[in-house]
């Protein structure tokens, strides 16, 4: 033996070392195996070699093989290292990643390897796929928006819905600022300051959002800062639920608290409200201020006559010719039934009285049309204004009240304005 030669033991003993399997084939017959196939496959060696190789291939990959072991034993040019499935001698299905090659000995072709099992780690990214595409599933059919973003502020992930909340693609708000899409840069800073005020949590915090066509939109959400392996910082982590349909619905509950339901017009309470703020700024600049009570003459008659249907028309008609001739500034309300009043600020006994004289105008020209009746009625009106800082909203009411009354016994279709300032607040 050359003495540069190694022993045929001492060659198998390091190829019974090595963590591949290891195998020397020929014509399709296995001529060695290592401890390590054998281990693999779940067979003894003596029922391994001199065995065809098919035997232990998968039915679904054994032509793939074959035919690449037979192109390779024609010399042709075979990709060295693919992954296949074999069968074990306990009736397992194991996959494998094969390095292969040629060795032309005495005129003898002879495929060696080596084969490394595969299969938990194809176990662990196919579990690793199924997961994330459970995750993608549940991110992409969730009706909230999922969003992470790093400490920073911009986006690293964000679901899919975002489209619908805010006209946005996913792809288009990953990588952007979150601060980008708020109405205003105070409200990410708000649910930052909840986050730090409580523990790195944010509990139903709310804002308003921009989306892509302009229009505003409100979300409310629930986020945490997340931290790494570290336990530091690393990024935060929410779910916002678009709430504008609630906002909104929550905005109409509110005006409809302060509206006349009938005639769109303030309603008793909110005039109150407005008119006593007037009145307060008028103290405070010495201002002007007049405050005028309508109420339409016969109105009974129109309901009596035509029906109830025709008297809320006539109302409606009616607020509709205050809102053309009076300012947006003044304050129109409906106090009940048919009467109404208007506080004009700034404005004086005349220019007041000017205002209401185009109303009466405006009805005689335009007037109150129900089904094919042309319904003309008129109006008697009181006109109080603001003499002395110490005159309340309730006396100015009350005497543009008691004007209205002497309006209508002079026999309506008129105005009756203060002449002078009235005796009881003047010695209130």
């Amino acid at each position: 033996m050359n003495k540069d030669t190694l022993p045929k033991e001492l060659l198998i003993a390091l190829m019974d070392h090595l963590q591949d399997a290891v195998f020397a084939i020929r014509d399709g017959h296995f001529i060695f195996v290592n401890k390590q196939l054998t281990t693999l496959f779940g067979y003894p060696e003596d029922e391994l070699l001199n065995r065809p190789i098919t035997d232990f291939i998968y039915d679904a990959d054994r032509e793939m093989v074959m035919e690449r072991y037979r192109a390779r034993q024609r010399g042709e040019k075979v990709t060295s290292v693919y992954d296949f499935r074999i069968n074990t001698g306990d009736g397992e299905v194991r996959s494998v990643r094969m390095r292969a090659g040629i060795l032309r000995h005495a005129n003898q072709v002879i495929s060696v390897g080596s084969l490394q099992d595969i299969t938990d780690r194809i176990d662990t990214m196919s579990a690793l796929a199924e997961s994330r595409a459970d995750i993608q599933s549940i991110l992409n059919n969730m009706p909230d928006v999922f969003y992470r973003t790093d400490m920073n502020g911009t986006i690293t992930l964000i679901s899919p819905s975002c489209e619908e909340a805010l006209g946005y693609t996913a792809e288009e708000m990953q990588g952007q600022p979150m601060a980008r899409f708020y109405c205003n840069p105070e409200d990410r800073v708000r649910v930052l300051d909840e986050l730090r005020d409580n523990d790195g949590k944010a509990h139903q915090v709310e804002a308003c959002m921009q989306h892509r066509n302009g229009s505003q939109r409100w979300i409310s959400t629930n986020a945490y800062i997340r931290f790494g392996a570290d336990h530091q910082p690393i990024g935060v982590e929410g779910i916002a639920r678009d709430i504008t349909k609630i906002k909104e619905r929550e905005e109409r509950l509110a005006e409809l608290g302060r509206i006349d339901e009938l005639t769109g017009l303030l309603n008793r309470r909110s005039f109150l409200e407005g008119a006593e703020n007037q009145l307060q700024i008028a103290h405070r600049y010495g201002r002007e201020l007049s405050v005028i009570m309508i109420d339409l003459d016969w109105f009974k008659s129109i309901n009596d006559r035509y029906g109830h249907e025709a008297g809320d028309q006539a109302l409606v008609y009616f607020a509709d010719a205050c809102r053309e001739v009076f300012r947006k500034t003044d304050i129109l309300g409906r106090m009940g039934g048919e009467e109404f009043a208007i506080l004009v600020p700034e404005t004086g006994r005349t220019p007041a009285r000017e205002m209401v004289n185009r109303l009466q105008q405006r009805l005689k020209e335009q007037p109150f049309r129900y089904h094919e009746h042309e319904i003309p009625f008129t109006l008697s009106a009181g006109l109080a204004s603001l003499d002395s800082k110490k005159q309340t909203l309730s006396n100015l009411l009350s005497l543009a009240d008691k004007l209205l009354y002497e309006a209508k016994r002079q026999g309506r279709d008129q105005v009756v304005t203060q002449t002078q300032p009235d005796p009881q607040t003047e010695t209130a």
